[in-house]
């Protein structure tokens, strides 16, 4: 039989392959992970930091449950911090094609890091479309499209606009290309220049290039320019993916160097250093597993 066809990609996983390489989970001092099976559905996790800059004591504790119903049409994950913070997120898959998202961040002790957000995104034969209403400080809304052109090719873009200032409108278009091994993908912002005392706008390039050398290697680069500021950046990842362990690193032209290796048996180290901003950050994680339930005898 022929070879199912993917479905379309929306327009903010356009550069998916590079994300994965470059967002990177960087921490530092000493992290720990655990979880515990309250059901087969329900897990609740607990986090702790230890010897972190993310907080003036040096610590952060957090808890929440994790729920997963079968057949993962259903998500919700929540956690609580020591520090005031609070979010939850909410997946729901409505038939085969439509997806709706909620999320809630909270801060007792810092509203203004308060955020709120509603998405909803449906997925075609071969278009996509999003729509997405938020509230960050202030309310705003956006909407994307996507449409595949050709089995290898996507085109699309998306807008927001933020009722700052009367209106202010951002857009952006982009286009990705994926064949095999090779993935390349461009995209061009524009938005208001904060700089600007008459309001101009600013232009802003990503170009992303990502080869998987084999089943384990991919190597990814990003090309950014801006205009009329003539600011140009250039990075450089890898990840490496071992049957029970991912190494990952970074490097760019601000400045920052960054790698962090995973073992899935509960263990991991992070480091980053931003030479511009003489930031250090080191961490170990520890993850403890929850134990496997035990078959009972028949």
């Amino acid at each position: 039989p022929p070879p199912k066809e993917e479905p379309p990609v929306h327009f903010e996983m356009f550069s998916r392959e590079w994300q994965q390489m470059s967002q990177q989970d960087n921490w530092d001092g000493f992290r720990i992970e655990a979880g515990t099976s309250v059901t087969k559905w329900l897990q609740a996790s607990h986090t702790l930091f230890l010897g972190t800059q993310l907080r003036e004591s040096g610590y952060i504790y957090q808890f929440g449950p994790t729920f997963q119903a079968e057949g993962g049409r259903t998500a919700l994950i929540a956690r609580c911090g020591l520090d005031g913070g609070v979010n939850g997120r909410l997946i729901q898959k409505l038939g085969a094609s439509c997806e709706v998202k909620a999320s809630s961040q909270t801060h007792l002790k810092e509203p203004q890091r308060n955020m709120h957000d509603a998405s909803f995104e449906y997925t075609g034969k071969d278009w996509t479309f999003g729509t997405k209403l938020a509230w960050q400080g202030a309310c705003l809304g956006g909407a994307s499209f996507t449409q595949r052109i050709l089995p290898s090719l996507h085109l699309g873009g998306d807008v927001t606009m933020v009722a700052v200032n009367n209106l202010m409108v951002i857009g952006q278009v982009g286009a990705r290309w994926s064949e095999g091994k090779d993935t390349f993908t461009v995209s061009v912002n524009r938005q208001p220049d904060p700089k600007s005392p008459v309001g101009a706008n600013m232009h802003e390039a990503r170009m992303q290039y990502v080869r998987r050398l084999s089943e384990r290697l991919s190597l990814g680069t990003e090309l950014k320019y801006s205009h009329p500021d003539k600011d140009s950046g250039l990075s450089m990842a890898y990840e490496y993916t071992f049957r029970n362990a991912r190494v990952q690193g970074l490097l760019d032209t601000d400045g920052k160097v960054s790698c962090s290796v995973f073992d899935f048996q509960g263990l991991g180290f992070s480091g980053m250093i931003d030479y511009a901003r003489s930031d250090y950050k080191f961490g170990v994680l520890m993850h403890v597993m929850p134990p496997e339930q035990q078959q009972q005898p028949m």
